[in-house]
């Protein structure tokens, strides 16, 4: 036979039949570019982020300590095979005016080539002077290029001077692979305890002699794909690696810094001891020198007393003489005038007595001399004990200067000794309180937003797997119904190459390829389409998440060769089903007109009290509607399907919108939870607590303990956090344990057992009364027992009494955390920034920060929503347009006729639309009941092992999903309503029935 005919046929039925192949295509289109384009998101929002930290050579691994990193530390991890290790400074400080924290870091460009930065605008630092700070919306508000930030170290980290610089000018703004999250930057342990932002400066500008951070980037980690489970085996292997090469680290520096304390304590007290001995031997000194001056002035005095003697003795001697003299001058004078007197001047012995009187003078002369020379003598020995004297009166002044500094300094001596040994004593408690730093080993799931972006590319893709599931159904059906129409049109046409010897198959090779090329053109375009429109809105809506690049679209050929196979799949067996009951019958039966379907009272008619009623176009309604079972089935199906899958994506927006609400308002009731030190001492912890009853506002707090542990129950484990508050009845202020399906039903923490959370109960398949095995790290297990599955949304949790975990736990137990229930109107970041000064707190984490970050991830599925509903939106109304075309093209004859009979053009669209608008309520109805159990469906597949979705759909998605298909109804009908209008009447009525 000749094909060729046949074929040309085939190709002029695609232009015969316009509206015909472009629904096909539509519904093609719209189901592939769904799935493929939903399918495609999360692998793109994957590759997107392993792209970008490729690109920006994110860190694998984040290695520091409590007491930074030594030598010993950085030539460890420089053994590492194969990998890259960068290390920086550190510090984290608040800015002055603005208040804003913000990791300060060090970087340098020869030495730094991990975790680069992206400039968003500006620069980085060049000079001393200079920073750029994270691009954050704190930071972009408050600053601005060319702005100065000062920072003041006393509000820092470590309250040590750790800058050489404090002043600098903002010279530009960054993104960091470290923090791709928008918001949050995780914790501090200053300001209100959340960091705001990072900050970059030259490494310069720190005056520090070890470390603070390493970062490393292992040369094999570029061969695994982010978050994949290859990568994530070889980071846990990498790790091992690591915190064993770092295992005998903590103790020996712990060793070297006891001995180098102890050293240095003991220097301390040689060096108290060395200024007490010089202390000592300067009052010794001073005690010389007093000794030496009174001595002097002992020496002086009695020098002044024996020259006053020695002179009165000389002079008691020379006036001796000179009286002895004056007596031998009289005596001679006495004899002279006597000689004289007997004029005997002559005579032998007044010659005598004038040799007398020279001699007697020459004594009173050498006399005289005598005197004076003693005199002289007695001068020069008063000048002598003088200048003794001013000598010593020197001393006297210098000694007593000498005394009072020496006093003034001994008593700074004194309290500096005082205040070194109080120093020493302090170290030596410090000393015996002493523990091994610890260590830390970070891989990239510490880092915030990190594993958040993982699980919402896992929400996606597991959205991906059910939806369009739906869509291909719908596709079905309406290729069903659409090629049913097209063979029930072509039956004689069927009759004819039958008659002509063409066999089945070439016969039914028309339809298929019909099919196969609306379905081939349809997916090529629906997968293009889908693999680029699905993932850019989808990450430009994460965009306000995240900060990371435009979507990285990609080509995958497993979601096309699914999504081409499953529409083939869809078209090609509603072909062969609408195909094979034609070519089962022979020619001469198909090539005369189809039997019309019998006419048959329906069950209105069997009730006259309603049927009376009716009019005449009603009636006619009515009839039409039972007459064709199969459209109306038809029409019902498809207006449900579109009905469910409009309430579905509504519903699942409700799911999400009230999540934060319900988990932070109704179940969680405390607005913090402080993180206490357990080292800290009972003094510092009534501290804490006397800072908290001094908040005005602050109303209770119920210190508690919570450990990560595991749970397992028949090989399946699963992580989660036990919590042990310190009071049982005050624990009902702090967290309502209610039932999920009765939530009027509440619990109370029992003495004999433990409350566990519904997810994590579903997951280890347990209820009430059975028994799960809890596990550490240490490999230490503990059986308990299920007493109640309380409501939870959000984390695994299992809540045990104080009292029971008594019973089974064999350890003291030791708070470690404190809720906290105050006014609303309290600031957060005040009562950070209290909380945080107190020797005894850790860290504050304010819950309205984690609703705020829960809420935002949970806001950014409102966009996948968003696209569900219009591709169902879509969908629905080519489904509608599809089924209504069809109904009047199977009824064209009809139309006509009534048209003839006088029917006005808005009555024969009316004549249409009552039967639609009838099914429409009525699809829309059955698509309320199948759209609550598609949503549930859905709930369950969608969500993730550590949450769970709302279980509820708000009146107004029911009103929305009901006016969106009414409304395309209604615009189908206005659109069929110009077509009815041009209706040939003639060529209609030509048409046999």
């Amino acid at each position: 036979m000749n094909k060729r005919a046949l074929w040309k046929d085939t190709f002029r039925e695609i232009g015969r039949s316009k509206t015909r192949f472009l629904s096909i295509f539509a519904i093609i289109l719209i189901g592939v570019a769904f799935f493929a384009g939903l399918s495609a998101t999360g692998p793109v929002m994957i590759h997107t982020a392993d792209s970008y930290y490729d690109d920006q050579n994110l860190s694998d691994l984040h290695v520091f300590s409590t007491m930074g990193l030594e030598a010993e530390d950085r030539e460890i991890l420089n053994s590492l095979d194969n990998a890259e290790v960068n290390y920086l400074y550190s510090q984290d400080v608040i800015f002055d005016e603005s208040g804003l924290t913000s990791k300060v870091i060090g970087w340098d460009k020869e030495q730094h080539s991990i975790n680069d930065f992206k400039v968003v605008e500006g620069r980085l630092p060049e000079n001393t002077n200079e920073i750029a700070i994270d691009h954050t919306n704190s930071y972009v508000d408050e600053y601005a290029l060319g702005d100065t930030i000062k920072i003041n170290e006393e509000t820092s980290e470590n309250r040590e001077a750790a800058l050489k610089e404090h002043t600098f000018e903002v010279v530009g703004f960054l993104n960091s692979p470290l923090y791709i999250e928008r918001i949050n930057r995780g914790n501090t342990t200053i300001g209100s305890g959340n960091l705001d932002g990072f900050s970059v400066v030259s490494a310069d500008v720190y005056d520090m002699e070890i470390y603070t951070d390493a970062y490393i980037l292992f040369d094999q980690s570029s061969e695994y794909v982010a978050y994949s489970t290859e990568y994530q085996d070889f980071i846990d292997s990498k790790t091992g690696e690591v915190e064993e090469l770092m295992s005998e680290r903590p103790n020996k520096r712990y060793e070297a810094l006891y001995e180098e304390i102890e050293s240095e304590i003991g220097e301390g007290y040689e060096e108290i001891e060395e200024a007490r001995q010089d202390l000592e031997e300067g009052r010794v000194e001073l005690q010389d020198a007093r000794n030496e001056i009174d001595e002097g002035f002992a020496d002086y005095q009695a020098g002044m007393d024996e020259l006053e003697r020695e002179e009165t003795n000389a002079r008691a001697e020379i006036e001796n003489e000179r009286t002895q003299i004056n007596q031998a001058l009289n005596e001679i004078e006495e004899n002279k005038s006597q000689l004289e007197a007997a004029q005997m001047q002559d005579s032998p012995a007044y010659e005598e007595l004038l040799t007398q009187e020279e001699q007697v003078l020459a004594g009173l002369v050498e006399l005289g001399n005598a005197e004076s020379q003693l005199n002289a003598e007695l001068a020069a020995s008063r000048e002598e004990l003088e200048a003794a004297r001013v000598e010593l009166e020197e001393a006297e002044a210098e000694y007593q200067d000498g005394s009072a500094e020496f006093e003034s300094e001994a008593a700074e001596a004194e309290a500096e000794i005082e205040e070194a040994l109080v120093d020493l004593e302090e170290a030596e408690t410090e000393l015996a309180d002493l523990a091994e730093p610890e260590y830390f080993v970070n891989d990239r799931t510490s880092l915030a937003g990190y594993g958040e972006f993982d699980e919402n590319a896992e929400r996606i893709s597991a959205i991906a797997k059910i939806f369009p599931v739906f869509f291909f159904l719908l596709a079905a059906l309406i290729s069903l119904t659409t090629m049913t129409r097209m063979v029930d049109e072509g039956r004689n046409q069927i009759g004819t190459l039958k008659a002509m010897g063409y066999g089945d198959m070439a016969i039914a090779t028309k339809y298929f390829v019909y099919a196969f090329i609306a379905t081939s053109f349809g997916s090529v375009l629906g997968l293009f389409l889908g693999y680029w429109l699905f993932p850019n809105v989808i990450l430009d809506a994460y965009s306000s998440l995240y900060n990371l690049p435009s979507a990285q679209t990609q080509f995958y050929w497993n979601y096309a060769v699914i999504s081409l196979a499953a529409a083939l799949l869809a078209t090609g067996l509603s072909t062969l089903v609408s195909v094979r009951l034609s070519l089962r019958s022979n020619a001469a039966t198909l090539l005369r007109p189809k039997a019309p379907k019998k006419g048959k009272r329906i069950f209105l008619e069997y009730m006259p009290f309603i049927w009376k009623r009716f009019s005449f176009t009603q009636k006619v309604a009515s009839r039409n509607l039972f007459r064709y079972k199969r459209r109306m089935l038809m029409t019902l199906f498809g207006v449900a399907g579109g009905t469910a899958l409009l309430l579905t994506g509504y519903g699942l927006s409700d799911s999400i919108a009230d999540i934060a609400d319900v988990q932070f308002g109704e179940i969680n009731l405390y607005q913090a939870v402080v993180a206490e030190n357990t080292e800290a001492t009972a003094a510092d912890r009534e501290s804490l607590v006397a800072t908290l009853e001094n908040v005005e506002g602050f109303e209770k707090q119920l210190p508690s303990f919570q450990e990560n542990v595991k749970a397992n129950k028949d090989g399946e484990t699963r992580d989660l956090t036990l919590f042990v508050p310190s009071d049982a009845e005050l624990f009902k202020d702090f967290v309502v344990l209610r039932d999920l399906e009765n939530q009027s039903n509440t619990y109370e923490l029992p003495d004999d057992g433990v409350i566990i959370t519904d997810k994590l109960a579903e997951l280890l398949d347990v209820t009430v009364g059975d028994t799960i095995e809890l596990e550490w790290d240490d490999s230490k297990t503990i059986e308990v027992e299920i007493d109640a599955v309380s409501e939870q949304y959000v984390q695994h949790y299992i809540y045990m009494s104080p009292d029971y975990y008594d019973q089974v736990i064999d350890e003291e137990l030791e708070y470690n955390t404190r809720l906290l229930i105050y006014d609303e109107q309290i600031s957060d970041n005040e009562l950070g920034e209290q909380l945080i000064e107190e020797e005894a707190v850790l860290g504050v984490t304010f819950v309205t920060a984690i609703k705020d970050a829960f809420q935002d991830s949970m806001d950014s599925l409102d966009v996948v929503t968003v696209v569900l509903i219009i591709s169902a939106a879509s969908l629905a109304f080519v489904v509608l347009y599809n089924l209504t075309n069809i109904n009047v093209s199977e009824r064209i004859r009809e139309l006509s006729t009534i048209k003839v009979l006088g029917f006005f053009d808005k009555e024969v669209t009316m004549y249409v639309y009552r039967e639609n608008f009838v099914l429409t309520i009525m699809g829309i109805f059955i698509g309320f009941v199948l759209g609550v159990f598609m949503h549930r469906f859905v709930l369950q597949t969608a969500e993730l092992d550590i949450m769970r979705f709302l279980s509820q759909i708000t009146w107004s998605s029911y009103l929305y999903s009901f006016l969106l298909m009414f409304f395309f109804s209604s615009l189908v009908m206005v659109v069929m309503h110009f077509k009815l209008k041009h209706i040939n009447m003639v060529e209609a009525l030509k048409i046999p029935d």
